[in-house]
């Protein structure tokens, strides 16, 4: 196999693949990338066996084949080469670079790998979806043996998109539009979603979604990625969604309440007894936040605009926090006692709900 490649597409292309590959004991030849060159096409793939990215690159093909490298060592030394463009080449044990040579896996023990054909569900510009992505994946259970709620859950229904994400303590709803072509629910897995991220922000090209029994594959122009769905039941959110009743109603500027939550933050974080956990005191048309860790406490005061009776109550202070570093407008808090859901929202957007339980309220 002998090819000479952009040194910079190669760079970008390997630091891709480095988003899926893991070091696997039990089948080693996986630990590595594949680089397939056949007589009209450079490939290269990347995969765990759950989720697997297949990318082309444009290059000059002068001899055919197939080897299997390790991605960590050939990024680091192909970084620091300054020619725009290498010549890549490989015997049989051997892969060869600009004056340096690594060792191979046995590319014959590499898993046949199909990423291709499905039904198609969806086109949607990138980075619109990955900042869809980001209103909700913050609420996600962060625990990867909590299956079914480790997940981003997507639902595509008449030219809509609905994402849905839940730890059991709080959930996250958001809403957009986009060319669905099929009627279709389903659970992303949560570290398959972080890899899409990351391979498509600030990316304007459109992507193309296919669904093929439990495979979910992304394609864009020259990249594919496959990720194998979570099969497991997701809690019943619209029955949640559907008991969202509140008999008060709370505005507060953006700005000053971030402010105050950052200061509150500073303390809460080290309260050993409720982690993050802050006392809200809504009064008249003034909030009041206390926390105390046992070394420090503070009293944060904010304005509001308050509709319904006075009231109080424990909430974690950082699950709020994180919904309102992804809005830009006034915030709105909706509850109806110190033991019933807060459903947060942002002024004007009925696109965006965010709903959290509080926590345990002591004298």
């Amino acid at each position: 196999m002998k090819i000479t490649i952009n040194r910079s597409e190669l760079i970008d292309n390997l630091s891709k693949l480095s988003l899926v590959i893991k070091d696997n004991s039990i089948r080693p030849v996986i630990s590595g990338a594949k680089l397939e060159v056949s007589e009209d096409n450079i490939l290269f793939t990347g995969t765990t066996l759950e989720t697997t990215i297949k990318s082309s690159l444009e290059g000059e093909i002068k001899e055919t084949g197939v080897v299997v490298f390790k991605v960590s060592l050939v990024l680091e030394y192909i970084k620091l080469l300054t020619q725009e463009e290498i010549e890549i080449s490989s015997t049989e044990n051997k892969l060869f670079i600009h004056n340096a040579e690594f060792s191979t896996l046995d590319s014959d023990e590499y898993p046949k790998l199909n990423v291709e054909g499905g039904t198609p569900i969806l086109s949607i510009e990138a980075n619109t979806l990955i900042e869809a992505f980001d209103k909700v994946i913050f609420s996600a259970s962060q625990a990867p043996e909590n299956l079914a709620i480790n997940t981003i859950r997507m639902k595509l229904e008449d030219n809509k998109i609905y994402l849905v994400t839940t730890d059991s303590y709080r959930l996250a709803h958001f809403l957009l539009e986009a060319e669905t072509k099929l009627n279709q629910e389903f659970s992303i897995p949560l570290e398959g979603a972080s890899i899409l991220s990351k391979l498509f922000r600030g990316s304007k090209e459109i992507l193309h979604f296919f669904i093929d029994g439990n495979q979910l594959r992304i394609k864009s122009e020259k990249l594919t990625f496959s990720i194998r769905l979570v099969d497991l039941a997701f809690p019943d959110y619209n029955a949640i969604l559907g008991s969202m009743n509140s008999t008060k109603t709370i505005e507060m500027n953006l700005k000053d309440f971030k402010s105050a939550l950052k200061k509150v933050l500073t303390i809460a974080k080290r309260n050993q007894e409720t982690k993050n956990g802050a006392y809200f005191d809504f009064v008249g048309n003034k909030l009041k936040i206390f926390v105390s860790s046992g070394s420090a406490k503070t009293t944060q005061k904010l304005d509001t605009i308050k509709e319904g009776d006075d009231f109080k109550a424990s909430i974690n202070a950082k699950f709020i926090e994180d919904f309102l570093n992804n809005i830009e407008k006034n915030i709105i808090i909706k509850a109806t006692n110190s033991s019933s859901m807060f459903i947060l929202k942002e002024v004007d957007n009925n696109n965006y709900t965010y709903i959290l339980m509080p926590l345990a309220l002591r004298d």
